[in-house]
């Protein structure tokens, strides 16, 4: 019995995630139904390939052809680039039609690598199969909504933080590669702090009695919100991208490297606690638990015994704002009126939601929202807007999605054969675990800027399961398996 109950466990299809081949993503890339993607994806490249190959000396003799092929060939620097500049421009000069013109030209210039390369490829099956239900449900969710035109609009933001996916996961093909990425990302967070620190030293930042009770934090000042144009976006942004810095920082050899890296993490942490996020804070200590968690377990509990004593010395304003976590708030109060409101909706379009965009949410909203409870702009709960938007399978093929991703991360920290893109890995996915645990007490993809930075952060995890699944099959091919 107890051999049977061994080999049961063993052979489930829950621990198959999490050791041996991954056969439900292998199942998936030898569909006809990726076949057909895959195909329409390149179709345009073969086309441009082939225009290539018969007037390459019109293109080659081209001056601003040479000029996009540099680009081309240098894509992942340029993304690089285009991911500083997506964090660093300030919010009252911001538009999301910037974002779409971003993947445009990125898209573009992945067409342009497609037709001067004969190997590059838009690698539709590095695409985890779940990434494309969960989006496949974002479309029908537009399609069928109560306000088509409204979701149909709002969809554009999920199409461009599916092409900035596509882009990443087809242009970043190495290990170098992807410490650049993330090394443009910690920089561009680096840069969003200093402009922070102005904001805060210079200019002056007056205190907002809509986003700080100020009976319960009559010391606190005003908070920072750097690019973002509201202080708990930016937390959300620093909570994603801040742990990037402790894999770029592992990774360095040199100490000089590590000591500079170290240098402008400070400003960064500096912002973070002037925030004054309170889901920030106890989001950033929750990623840092989880980066631990994968980096060495053995770490854990030095870990949890300096989060307390570095608790305990906290300036006062910082810590009675975590404290009024525990006792309630404003803030808090207009949580859980939202909440009370959002529950008997849920209960009428648990199904298929009412659709996407929290415009279309807030519109059937006033419906049930409950007396003394104002306009919202959405439920605060990130989970529960989506299926409020797009339905049971929105919500269903999200949660597979990130299982999907732990599971990966488990199965680099298992096989250990590249520390350093294992610590860029489990960065990215702290990260994402930082923000989603914010997700529980607010909508952080209701400013598109961070909704798409998630799906960046999505791409380096499959880039780097990309990049070792060719390193183990070279492997095998030069040991003849």
């Amino acid at each position: 019995m107890k051999d049977f109950i061994k080999n049961t466990i063993e052979s489930s299809m829950v621990v198959s995630y999490f050791r041996g081949p991954d056969k439900s993503q292998q199942s998936w890339a030898e569909s006809p139904v990726l076949r057909f993607i895959h195909l329409v994806a390149n179709f345009p490249g073969k086309l441009l390939k082939a225009a290539y190959n018969r007037w390459q000396s019109v293109f080659e003799n081209s001056l601003v052809f040479r000029l996009l092929g540099f680009l081309a060939d240098n894509i992942h620097m340029v993304i690089g680039l285009a991911l500083v500049l997506f964090m660093i421009v300030p919010h009252h000069i911001w538009r999301n039609s910037y974002s779409v013109v971003l993947a445009i030209g990125l898209a573009a210039l992945l067409l342009i690598r497609l037709m001067k390369n004969r190997e590059s490829v838009i690698d539709t099956p590095a695409i985890d199969y779940s990434i494309w239900l969960f989006f496949t449900s974002l479309a029908v969710a537009a399609a069928t909504s109560l306000f088509p035109a409204d979701s149909l609009k709002y969809l554009v933001h999920y199409i461009v933080a599916f092409v900035l996916l596509a882009v990443i996961v087809s242009a970043v093909d190495s290990a170098e590669k992807v410490y650049q990425l993330v090394k443009f990302i910690a920089f561009g967070t680096f840069l969003t702090a200093l402009y922070g620190i102005y904001q805060w030293k210079v200019v002056g930042i007056a205190v907002d009695p809509s986003t700080t009770d100020l009976t319960l934090n009559p010391d606190l000042g005003g908070r920072v919100y750097s690019t973002m144009g509201n202080a708990n976006v930016y937390g959300e942004l620093l909570v994603l991208t801040i742990p990037f810095f402790a894999a770029i920082i592992l990774n360095e050899k040199k100490l000089l490297k590590k000591a500079a890296w170290l240098a402008m993490l400070a400003p960064v942490l500096l912002v973070l606690f002037k925030t004054g996020s309170r889901g920030a804070w106890v989001a950033l200590a929750g990623a840092a638990v989880v980066f631990v968690f994968f980096w060495n377990i053995k770490f854990i509990p030095v870990i949890i015994v300096l989060g307390l004593i570095a608790l305990q010395l906290l300036p006062a304003p910082i810590y009675n704002r975590i404290m009024t976590i525990f006792r309630g708030d404003q803030s808090t109060d207009y949580r859980g009126k939202i909440l009370t409101s959002a529950i008997p909706m849920l209960k009428d379009y648990w199904l298929t939601g009412v659709g996407l965009g929290p415009g279309v949410v807030s519109t059937i909203f006033e419906r049930y929202k409950i007396f003394g409870l104002t306009k919202a702009a959405h439920t605060h709960v990130l989970y529960l807007q989506l299926w409020l938007e797009a339905g049971l399978a929105a919500i269903l093929t999200f949660l597979l999605m990130m299982f999907r991703m732990v599971r990966n991360t488990f199965e680099a920290m298992i096989s250990k054969k590249d520390p350093a893109l294992n610590n860029v890995m489990f960065a990215a996915l702290s990260g994402i675990a930082g923000l989603l645990a914010m997700g529980l007490a607010d909508h952080v993809w209701f400013f598109t800027r961070i909704m798409q930075l998630f799906w960046v952060s999505i791409a380096i995890i499959l880039v780097i399961v990309r990049v070792m699944n060719r390193s183990k099959e070279k492997a095998e091919k030069t040991a003849g398996i």
